[in-house]
């Protein structure tokens, strides 16, 4: 049954998705560079730190359009989304799958994964919800070793895959399993800095042995820039930006909060000071933030809620879904705020 929900929300999503983050080409944002490198061999144009998503491509010999390519970027959010769902199904029942299934759609991963397309966001946000769900299965059966293995090569290929922004996802998601089981589990801390160190140090001898000099330009980018330069942009719109972190959302939350879930507020903080340091502050927040949200919800729905308590996350839910529809959905890039569309006239 798990699996039949999971094939569904795959239409589902992909049919909402349509209505609800819809903008023309000028809201786009299409990373060509990536889909020119799918079809060429690992060369100076690649950065070390984040060369998997168009290589993989180039490896399986898959050769697709423009169009393929971009449908192939939004299939991986779709699939990513359908194997969180059917987990959350199978393991913690209908409603946990359901919340979830709406809460992706109404995050804003789902606005900027819909609307940034080509970047190595969709394959990072699938190796984030197979950590997610693994760290989850390996604390349900602690004496299975697979777990442990799995985990290792999910930090080896997200290394590969956008180094600087798996190593902080990771970070956030174990920090918060380890806040809310109060206490650090020493076994997965060891596979996780095993893991990086292995995919760094592979992906430097990748390139050496393929005579490809190292780079690090998203580091050089992000030093170039002083930190008036940084703050000037950030202070720009402050309040709709912290606005298009939430996508409507806020109302959850804030009852997170009230439920006195500290680890996300720390988590949140933490991933205001990596944005901090980048121009494209609602992509970089939504993928750091909201892996370790959607962890913490798999925590929680452990216990399970009361009936009032569902009631009220679903209220959250709809209040989501009314913001998209009556407010003009936007995101934040550079000092600017670009906005979809409205979705509804009056």
């Amino acid at each position: 049954m798990s699996l039949l929900i999971g094939l569904v929300s795959i239409f589902f999503l992909k049919e909402a998705s349509y209505l609800l983050y819809k903008t023309s080409s000028q809201s786009q944002v299409i990373n060509s560079g990536f889909y020119y490198l799918s079809k060429s061999d690992l060369s100076t144009e690649y950065d070390s730190d984040s060369f998997l998503f168009p290589y993989h491509l180039k490896i399986f010999g898959i050769d697709l359009s423009p169009e393929e390519f971009k449908r192939y970027c939004k299939f991986l959010l779709y699939i990513t989304s359908a194997i969180l769902i059917s987990y959350a199904y199978y393991f913690r029942g209908s409603f946990t799958g359901v919340f979830l299934g709406f809460f992706l759609l109404l995050s804003p991963v789902y606005l900027i994964q819909n609307n940034w397309i080509g970047f190595a966001d969709h394959l990072t946000f699938f190796w984030s919800v197979l950590l997610i769900i693994f760290l989850d299965q390996r604390d349900q059966y602690p004496g299975k070793k697979i777990h442990s293995y799995v985990l290792f090569f999910l930090f080896v290929l997200g290394s590969w895959t956008h180094f600087y922004q798996f190593v902080p996802i990771s970070l956030f998601v174990l920090f918060l399993y380890f806040w809310e089981k109060k206490e650090i589990d020493r076994d997965i801390l060891k596979v996780f800095f095993l893991g990086i160190f292995a995919g760094r140090i592979s992906s430097f001898l990748i390139f050496y042995l393929n005579g490809i000099e190292w780079n690090e330009r998203r580091l050089d980018t992000a030093q170039s820039l002083g930190f008036a330069r940084w703050y000037s942009m950030h202070m720009k719109h402050l309040i709709l930006t912290l606005v298009s972190f939430w996508n409507g959302l806020l109302f959850l939350f804030l009852e997170n909060l009230a439920r006195k879930k500290v680890s996300i507020l720390l988590v949140c903080f933490g991933a205001f000071v990596i944005t901090f340091f980048t121009a494209d502050s609602t992509r970089v927040f939504s993928h750091l933030f909201y892996p370790a949200w959607i962890a913490l919800w798999l925590i929680r729905f452990r216990s399970g809620f009361s009936k009032r308590d569902k009631w009220i996350l679903c209220f959250g839910l709809v209040l989501a879904f009314a913001y998209l529809l009556v407010f003009d959905p936007f995101y934040k890039w550079g000092g600017d705020l670009i906005y979809l569309g409205p979705r509804i006239s009056f």
